[in-house]
């Protein structure tokens, strides 16, 4: 089932188009990851999904109704929605009344809310600070309980604008371990706007990727051109005078090869046909390990 549906969706301010979305649609329960350059209309279309701007033309429908971007209609539909800025505000209190701040605007009694505030904190590994006041934490700690402020409203949609963009790398795992578990249980559907692929691929099946605005293929990434030409029985790609990948059989000629990085294997050897390098940094990224290798060459 559809949660969102835009069709014909169009932003522009002094006459430069900002977003332009003839169709767009997310299903529930699924995890996208929001991409595409700065400027490319990212935080526009995150401002229509949390209800808070309206687009200049279009229809936006919510569960399979327009959306009437007037009072007191988008109140309600902001309730279905969890947004998690990239630098959140805490108020001057505790980590617990902060968590629990929208539940009590909202009306919750207190048996309920203090449960579901205990339920946030657990999700997002903080239950042991709900006592500490909220301006003490570190920059990762915030950005959590940003996030259990979010999750205790019991959300149908939670959207995540670059929620590891600041903060350092014991508390990036720990939230994106957060959107993997959240997105595995599938009752909340995910909007993740970040600028880092592996992140983005690792999280989320599905993108949305956004360029100048509008709907853009993923942008081919380890894309590289060169000569196919068989030797030996064995179709291969050179890429430079004396870099070359082996490639499923093919006629000779130009084109291009992707090289998936996780298919690619390092090991020393002096096996004669290899192509050889220097490993120069080994990098973290969330369960996954990034190496570079410097190959004396640009491809």
């Amino acid at each position: 089932m559809s949660l969102f549906e835009l069709r014909d969706v169009l932003v522009a301010y002094d006459g430069r188009v900002v977003l332009d979305l003839p169709r767009l649609t997310i299903e529930e329960g699924e995890a996208y990851s929001l991409q595409g350059p700065n400027g490319a209309g990212k935080s526009t279309l995150l401002g229509i999904l949390s209800f808070l701007n309206a687009p200049h033309q279009g229809v936006v429908r919510f569960e399979d109704r327009p959306v009437v971007w007037k009072e007191p209609t988008l109140r309600s539909l902001r309730r279905n929605v969890g947004l998690v800025e990239q630098h959140p505000v805490m108020f001057s209190r505790s980590v617990r009344e902060n968590v629990g701040y929208g539940l009590a605007i909202r009306g919750v009694e207190k048996i309920r809310r203090e449960r579901l505030i205990d339920e946030a904190l657990d999700l997002v590994g903080l239950a042991h600070l709900a006592d500490v006041h909220a301006p003490r934490l570190s920059g990762g700690e915030t950005q959590r309980v940003a996030i259990a402020r979010s999750l205790a409203s019991r959300p149908k949609v939670l959207l995540l604008d670059e929620p590891t963009a600041s903060v350092d790398t014991q508390n990036r795992v720990i939230i994106e371990q957060i959107v993997a578990d959240l997105r595995d249980r599938g009752d909340t559907t995910i909007v993740l706007c970040t600028h880092n692929r592996s992140q983005a691929a690792a999280l989320c099946p599905k993108v949305i990727y956004l360029e100048e605005g509008r709907l853009a293929a993923r942008p081919l990434s380890n894309s590289y051109a060169g000569q196919f030409a068989d030797e030996n029985g064995q179709t291969w790609c050179r890429i430079a005078a004396d870099f070359h990948v082996p490639v499923p059989r093919c006629g000779p000629g130009r084109g291009r090869v992707v090289i998936e990085p996780g298919a690619v294997r390092l090991g020393v050897t002096d096996e004669p046909g290899l192509n050889r390098g220097i490993l120069t940094r080994i990098r973290l990224e969330g369960d996954m390990v990034s190496l570079s290798v410097d190959l004396g060459r640009p491809l």
